[in-house]
């Protein structure tokens, strides 16, 4: 059968999305989808396949990659909402959605921006909640190419993106940092995997106020995780604002640290282009 796709891009983050509203939940060959659309030149190019089902009452999201299904990120969460809103699907003031094990929801900020809780920042490995006292205090120092670091390891993200981070010791205008991402894929096909490598990312602080965050190596970033770690591990240290513009390659998020103790990403999905491919059943 013939499906519409839809690209869309957050920061660095590429995803491509099918709407399968209308498949009453059947189970399609999504992970052979994957691998013919994601590829970078011979299928649409992109870092994750997003696709929204209503096998039941509940829209449901679900994420894959070319080697099987993936924990759905906020990243590809965004872009859904974005689709959803603009296809007269949600709500005026959020999108609501399922996911393997939970529910979770995407306000509408304005006409185009979104935003999503990622809950607290969580340590490493405990994946305890912490407050910023907490955070600090797990800070260590280490030194590397003559210059001394304070490592700080946090997770973001829904469910959980591992991230570690890395800052010079210095004001707030000389601050640099590493952050590793990494995630845990949970495939039918295997279910054992071992963890894929992390993912590095190079931020520095330019001010209280604004973190510039560019990818260094590894695979596809979930650009919301990634930032909401950067201005979490940032704001423990006392090198920005609980609330920071975190510019990450081609955009910009926003991210704020709340009084209530979670981590708040808003951002602006772009939409890339539309097309088609054939799916067989």
């Amino acid at each position: 059968m013939d499906l519409t796709f839809y690209k869309l891009r957050l920061c660095d983050s590429d995803i491509i999305l099918v709407d399968d509203l209308a498949g009453d939940g059947r189970d399609r060959d999504w992970e052979a989808a994957a691998r013919a659309l994601l590829h970078r030149r011979r299928g649409a190019g992109a870092d994750r396949l997003a696709v929204i089902a209503k096998p039941e009452a509940d829209l449901w999201l679900r994420v894959f990659l070319p080697d099987g299904e993936a924990s759905p990120c906020a990243d590809a969460a965004l872009c859904a909402a974005r689709y959803l809103l603009d296809s007269g699907r949600s709500g005026a003031d959020s999108v609501p959605m399922r996911i393997s094990g939970s529910e979770l929801r995407v306000d509408v900020l304005d006409s185009a921006s979104l935003g999503i809780s990622l809950g607290p920042p969580r340590g490493l490995p405990d994946g305890d909640a912490l407050s910023a006292a907490a955070a600090a205090s797990r800070a260590t120092s280490i030194e590397a190419a003559g210059e001394r670091y304070q490592v700080l390891p946090l997770r973001a993200g829904i469910p959980a993106a591992d991230a570690a981070a890395v800052f010079a010791e210095g004001g707030a205008a000389r601050a640099r940092a590493r952050i590793a991402s990494s995630r845990r894929i949970p495939s039918r096909k295997a279910a054992d995997r071992e963890e894929k490598a992390p993912a590095v990312v190079a931020v520095r602080v330019a001010s209280r106020g604004e973190l510039l965050v560019s990818a260094t190596s590894g695979g596809a970033l979930d650009c919301c995780a990634s930032a909401a770690a950067a201005l979490a591990a940032s704001a423990a240290v006392g090198y920005s604002d609980r609330e920071a513009m975190v510019r990450l390659g081609s955009g910009a998020l926003w991210v704020e640290w709340t009084a209530a103790g979670a981590l708040y990403v808003a951002a602006r999905p772009e939409y890339v282009y539309r097309g088609e491919f054939h799916l067989n059943e």
